[in-house]
């Protein structure tokens, strides 16, 4: 999959660094607790950094991962939040708490749903082109054209990879593309159109993922939501058009 710049962060990759931040807060709270001290000094503080900066280190990569959408962001979530859990089961085989215990529990729930969730979001068309710089052959076997049509321009391409909220465009010639666009799709005699809004594009801008707005149907237009009601009805799938 190439990678991404993502133009318009959606709110469940904020979520995540801001969890990966309250990770370390928790790690660094629990130690204090467990030893009587206040978390609040500056004496401890530093003592902290140094018993978890290989910790630090892993969280901060990981967010920075997370911020630029690149596709081991997930499985490096997962390491982040295995190391945390960890050290904090270790403190408690030195000790048992029954508060950190508890507190340990949500941790591991929230965690899981959150990665559940950031699992979700990556896998939406509008942010995985489903195609990488490296494949020897065109990105797909069968092309499905579209036009994205922006102020007096339009600009041809093929759909990559769609969902029922957005799709992936690779663009015939690269340009860069920022705002609100739309979408028009000719397959199978009929037109299909849809505003959307470009929310990621990559970086030598061959390609853009376009978020759809959520419209009503019109028995005059025929819209995005229709368009994939029909290639599903025909077994048009994404990972197997490659």
């Amino acid at each position: 999959m190439e990678q991404l710049k993502v133009i318009k962060k959606d709110i469940v990759s904020i979520n995540t660094l801001l969890f990966l931040v309250m990770a370390f807060f928790f790690l660094f709270i629990q130690h204090a607790y467990r030893h009587q001290i206040s978390p609040f000094s500056w004496v401890y503080f530093k003592k902290g950094i140094e018993l978890f900066w290989y910790v630090a280190v892993l969280l901060v990569l990981t967010g920075f991962f997370i911020w630029k959408h690149h596709r081991y962001a997930p499985y490096l979530f997962q390491a982040s939040i295995f190391l945390v859990g960890f050290k904090i089961i270790e403190g408690l085989f030195i000790e048992f708490n029954k508060v950190i215990v508890i507190a340990l529990f949500f941790f591991i729930v929230i965690s899981y749903f959150l990665y559940q969730l950031l699992n979700y979001y990556f896998g939406q068309a509008s942010v995985n082109p489903n195609y990488a710089s490296s494949d020897l052959f065109p990105p797909l076997l069968k092309e499905i054209h579209c036009r994205l049509l922006t102020g007096d321009r339009v600009i041809e391409g093929t759909l990559s990879n769609w969902d029922e909220l957005g799709c992936f465009v690779k663009l015939s010639v690269p340009r860069e593309l920022r705002g609100g666009v739309r979408v028009v799709i000719s397959f199978r005699d009929r037109e299909f159109s849809q505003d959307g809004e470009v929310v990621a594009s990559i970086h030598d801008f061959s390609g853009v993922g376009i978020k759809f707005e959520t419209t009503i149907r019109d028995l005059t237009v025929f819209n995005w939501s229709e368009f994939i009601e029909i290639v599903d009805e025909l077994g048009f799938e994404p990972q197997r058009l490659r």
